[in-house]
């Protein structure tokens, strides 16, 4: 009797045994399944998370583009009573495929993602004078319409006030872009975790390493 309840109980361990080695092995193949299905954010590359048009009017006499216009054609914008108007557009975008982007396993189906500097794009759309004193806009640097205000510009003055045009929008975009961060993340986040959750991930966690102290747009 003792022989016989002695040998189902190791029938028992032995069962017990064979179905928890079963399960840890579909939840390993479930982890692995998933965490090579994450991975496959890489291949996204860059990811644009956040666009901005923004529109800008220089007419100040403190304003940089105003001095540096004075002393390009010896006349700044207000003595001439004349506005620039700047349109232009920022992109906000992660490079997925970068060293930094990194995939931590955390736990089962919990992941952290780690993400690598956010990058910025920056293009002016349009630029035009706006004559104030006739209460008419005039296109930018179009000789025709420019000269009928009695201004005019060499190729060189030209190809300096673009120049400088670019900088001071780049000067404006990097104002934007320390206000707008939280609004960045969120949209970042927002975007790769539906994509993870899409992958079988529960949980995901993420870590910015922006440092908007020292920025670089292109």
């Amino acid at each position: 009797m003792e022989l016989i309840l002695l040998g189902l109980i190791i029938v028992l361990l032995v069962f017990v045994i064979i179905k928890q080695f079963k399960n840890s092995s579909k939840t390993e193949e479930k982890d692995i399944h998933i965490s090579n299905d994450i991975t496959q954010l890489k291949s996204i590359g860059e990811l644009s998370v956040f666009q901005v048009f923004s529109k800008e009017i220089v007419t100040k006499k403190d304003s940089a583009f105003n001095g540096i216009w004075k002393s390009i054609l010896g006349w700044s914008l207000s003595e001439r009573q004349i506005a620039l108007i700047f349109e232009f557009e920022i992109t906000f975008l992660y490079d997925l495929r970068d060293k930094n982007f990194e995939i931590v396993v955390l736990d089962n189906d919990h992941y952290k993602i780690i993400m690598p500097e956010c990058k910025y794009k920056h293009s002016i759309i349009d630029m035009k004078f706006y004559d104030e004193k006739n209460a008419k806009f005039l296109p930018f640097l179009l000789p025709d319409s420019i000269n009928s205000t009695g201004l005019s510009f060499s190729e060189n003055d030209k190809n300096k006030l673009i120049r400088e045009a670019k900088e001071e929008v780049k000067e404006l975009s990097l104002n934007l872009i320390r206000n707008l961060e939280s609004k960045i993340h969120k949209s970042a986040r927002d975007t790769l975790e539906a994509i993870a959750k899409g992958f079988g991930a529960k949980k995901v966690e993420f870590e910015f390493k922006d440092n908007t102290q020292k920025l670089d747009i292109n």
